[in-house]
Order: structure tokens, then C-alpha cells, then sequence
């Protein structure tokens, strides 16, 4: 157990980024919604070709922006400042999973979260929980 968290702690940046481009591909590429048992929709055509959804379209960009900060904010040098620096990740994560419960709340009668949906989420805590990888070790 203690030589995986010392991999965990070695390879950090190298997994935050590979979990956020794993959040981006469950949400935007596989079913995320579930239209009457049916037909499966990613997040990609519900954010562009969603009609009716409404509330939901708008959820989809923020989602599908969460883990893309990660991505873009790790390699660059972000001009942040004290907690938010520290914290962009974890913000960003914990933002993307919140985000899809809620999508998952507001939508329509007749249509359910599909497995794509589920999997953004796991990918979330699992991202958050690699950047406070410390807190656990203690």
C-alpha cells in the first residue's frame, strides 16, 4: 500500500491530467442520457443538438468545461494567486461532478443519466481526490 502512494505522490501531475482527459471522453463521447430507454445521446450532441433540454444544454458546456481547465491549467503557467492556485484542481473536479449531479437532477421526464454520466463522476472524485493525495497520507 505504501509503494502505491508513493507512485500516486511521483506521478500526480501526470494522473490529475490523465483523469481530467478521461472526464472529458466519458462526458463527451459516451451515453450520457438516456431518452426512454431507446436512444443514447453523449454530451457533445446534447450540448449541440439538444433541443428542448434547455437548462440542461448550458449544464453540458459547464461540465464539459470543468476537467478542460485542468487539462489547460496544469501545463501553462497560471497567473493565480494564494488558495486558488493551490486548489484549481480540486475547484475544478468537484465543480465538473457537482455539475453532472445536477444534470442529472434537472432532466426532463422520460430521460435518465446513462453510463457516461456515472463515469464523469467517479473520474471527478477520483481526480480530487489525487490532488489531496497528502491529507490522506498523514
Amino acid at each position: 500500500m505504501d509503494d502505491l502512494l508513493k507512485q500516486i505522490k511521483q506521478y500526480k501531475e501526470p494522473l490529475v491530467i490523465g483523469l481530467a482527459i478521461l472526464m472529458l471522453i466519458f462526458y463527451g463521447f459516451c451515453p450520457v442520457i438516456d431518452i426512454l430507454g431507446k436512444a443514447k445521446a453523449n454530451g457533445l450532441k446534447v450540448l449541440f443538438e439538444g433541443q428542448g433540454l434547455g437548462f440542461s444544454r448550458f449544464l453540458s458546456l459547464l461540465i464539459l468545461l470543468a476537467p478542460l481547465l485542468v487539462v489547460v491549467g496544469k501545463p501553462i503557467n497560471t497567473k493565480l494567486t494564494g488558495m486558488l492556485k493551490d486548489n484549481l484542481c480540486i475547484i475544478c473536479f468537484l465543480a465538473g461532478s457537482v455539475l453532472c449531479l445536477l444534470f442529472a437532477v434537472v432532466l426532463p421526464n422520460g430521460v435518465s443519466p446513462a453510463w457516461g454520466c456515472w463515469l464523469y463522476i467517479l473520474a471527478g472524485v477520483l481526480g480530487a481526490s489525487v490532488c489531496r493525495i497528502e491529507m490522506f497520507t498523514k
